[in-house]
């Protein structure tokens, strides 16, 4: 079998923890990594691999892409805005009496 060396840049909190597993567990920092990676894979291709979405049944597609009255409103109502209004707001500040 064919081991492959890959470096592997890592801030000073991981490797203090990685050397400290590995004497923990009697093991080389090398084996400790080894390990962490045989055992940490699998959990981490489960949590963040994403995963493609299965496709909608006849029924959810009918549901999902049906008229929406409600939204039909909404965006007659939004196209009847007029665009590129511009406002300016003038602030002022009350004058302070003094005796």
């Amino acid at each position: 079998m064919k081991n492959e060396t890959y470096p592997l840049v890592l801030p000073p909190d991981l490797l203090g923890e990685a050397r400290q597993t590995a004497k923990e567990a009697g093991l080389s920092l090398a084996d400790a990594m080894r390990q962490s990676l045989k055992l940490g894979l699998p959990k981490l291709r489960e949590q963040l691999a994403t995963q493609s979405p299965k496709p909608f049944t006849p029924e959810e597609a009918r549901e999902a892409f049906a008229p929406d009255p409600e939204w039909d409103a909404v965006t007659a109502a939004m196209s009847g805005l007029p665009i590129g209004l511009s406002v300016s707001v003038t602030c002022s500040t009350p004058s302070q009496s003094r005796p």
